[in-house]
């Protein structure tokens, strides 16, 4: 089944067109990365397929439901804003129970996601008495209570400290593996490529581009393969006769191959059939590369 499933939105303010006919899928299970510059129209899409605006045309579905008809639907999903805007006057512990209690589970699962978060022993705390990293990690419980099928964030991960951001993505990879969609906005493309079964590219209202990470580094940068060999001078001599070889450079004691075309395990094959002991053998995944091709790419085709 479609996690969600996006036909043709739309979405215009008076100075600007938000939305211009994007139409997305994504299967239930996987971790799908949207990324694009400022204004691209990111947060305007999220908040459309939530149901907080109104898009001007198209259709949405959420786990099979239409959020703007069916509001039950949305007690299966979790949602994390770009700067969470959580109630001051209550504690952390009362905020997370009302939110259970209006998704349908109890204080069980309160108690394992303020475990989850490392919130326990601030639970009692009103949330005007937190810090930012404090309030990020109570967002995110809130987030995950009840087991969300489908986990949308809207850059989650800006000014969170190094210890939460790891944590969140162990969390995550839980989640995945328990059957949840997770579908994550970011400017972070560390934490984009070591995550995300699928990306796609917003510009200016539109998906430029979508596909797995290595796909989208194939498609903007090309495919280079990075060598670790007990002598790299030897892997050179050996590269350097190969005619699907665009060019190849040294980078420490690595060498870094572009290939013309997909030919990795040719590569492979005539390295070790030329006696070279290759010790580790890779694509280079430069997402943000890709990521700055792909939206110089997209301003020039206007």
């Amino acid at each position: 089944m479609l996690a969600v499933e996006l036909i043709d939105l739309r979405k215009s303010y008076s100075d600007r067109t938000a939305l211009n006919g994007v139409t997305l899928s994504i299967n239930e299970g996987k971790i799908f990365s949207l990324l694009g510059p400022n204004g691209a129209g990111k947060t305007t899409l999220i908040r459309s397929m939530l149901g907080l605006i109104y898009p001007d045309s198209g259709k949405v579905r959420l786990l099979g439901r239409n959020p703007f008809r069916e509001k039950g639907v949305m007690k299966r999903i979790g949602y994390i804003q770009e700067l969470p805007n959580l109630p001051p006057f209550m504690t952390g512990q009362e905020l997370l129970t009302l939110s259970a209690r209006l998704r349908g589970c109890g204080e069980e699962e309160v108690r394992s996601a303020l475990d989850e978060v490392g919130m326990t022993d601030h639970a009692t705390r009103k949330i005007s008495r937190y810090s930012k990293g404090m309030v990020q990690r109570l967002a995110l419980a809130e987030a995950m209570l009840c087991q969300p099928e489908l986990l949308v964030m809207d850059e989650p991960t800006i000014g969170m400290d190094p210890a939460l951001n790891s944590h969140m993505r162990e969390i995550l990879v839980k989640l995945r593996k328990s059957g949840a969609t997770i579908f994550y906005s970011s400017h972070q493309l560390d934490e984009v490529r070591k995550l995300s079964d699928e990306v796609a590219i917003m510009f200016r209202g539109k998906i430029f581009a979508r596909g797995t990470p290595e796909e989208i580094v194939r498609k903007f940068v090309g495919i280079r393969v990075r060598v670790s060999a007990e002598n790299v001078s030897e892997a050179s001599q050996v590269v350097s006769n190969l005619n699907y070889v665009a060019s190849f450079s040294f980078n420490g004691d690595k060498l870094i191959v572009a290939l013309k075309e997909d030919k990795r395990h040719e590569l492979l094959r005539a390295l070790m059939d030329g006696g070279v002991r290759v010790y580790d053998f890779q694509m280079e995944m430069e997402l943000e590369e890709a990521y700055l091709r792909a939206i110089q790419e997209a301003r020039e085709s206007g």
